[in-house]
């Protein structure tokens, strides 16, 4: 199922501060354990929200589970120019909860994995499981404190959980799918936020190049 996308306003919004550890570098395809941390903690977090997106979602697994509820997509302009992604899981109802949220489009991009304590929420994930250079994915996994309607009825949502990155630029090319404890229960692909290389277009270098013909002809004219 299509996501349904809702633009969240906002005014420069800046992170809140406090304190706890650091985020984990995604090195190799591995699992790895986030404790959450702040910008207290890694000033480099702190930053403008550029984009922040509700996505819908909706689905049911092969035993009858069903999860319905909205995504938050973010992006943050942190202090040191890069980009940060963020994403929040915010369930409305169903009789199930996600365990995992995988997100796909980072390959070639420095990635840090970790949760936002200074933030709102309050299920967090315990594992970044890295798929490893030649994927760009990336699975979060609540395995303690699994995201949804919990067995008395109560709803939890999840925390702020986040890659860190070194990209410049970022557009809607990424996915996201959610999974539940058992087998035969996964969502469909979902559009996210993700790292953009922006290459110069053919047609922009094509002008410039044009343009650099054009001076050098007026050059010889004049010198003629």
């Amino acid at each position: 199922m299509k996501a349904t996308i809702y633009k969240v306003l906002f005014a420069g919004s800046v992170l809140l501060a406090s304190s706890t550890a650091s985020a984990v570098s995604l090195t190799i395809a591995d699992d790895y354990i986030i404790n959450g941390t702040t910008s207290a903690a890694r000033p480099e977090l702190a930053g403008v929200i550029i984009e922040d997106l509700i996505s819908s979602y909706s689905f049911t697994g092969t035993a009858g589970q069903s999860l319905q509820g909205t995504i938050q997509n973010r992006v943050v302009r942190s202090v040191d120019g890069t980009l940060d992604f963020y994403w929040r899981i915010r369930p409305t109802g169903g009789n199930a909860e996600v365990t995992a949220f995988r997100v796909g489009g980072f390959e070639g991009f420095a990635l840090d994995a970790d949760w936002r304590i200074d933030g709102l929420g309050s299920a967090s994930p315990d594992i970044a499981r890295y798929f490893g250079p030649g994927t760009g994915n990336v699975n979060f996994l609540f395995e303690t404190d699994p995201v949804g309607v919990d067995p008395t009825g109560n709803i939890d949502d999840s925390v702020f959980f986040f890659l860190d990155t070194d990209a410049l630029f970022y557009d809607q090319s990424g996915q996201f799918d959610l999974l539940c404890a058992d087998s035969g229960c996964v969502s469909s692909a979902y559009r996210t936020f993700a790292p953009s290389a922006v290459p110069v277009p053919a047609a922009v270098w094509l002008f410039g190049s044009g343009l650099i013909g054009l001076i050098g002809v007026a050059r010889r004219k004049i010198s003629s």
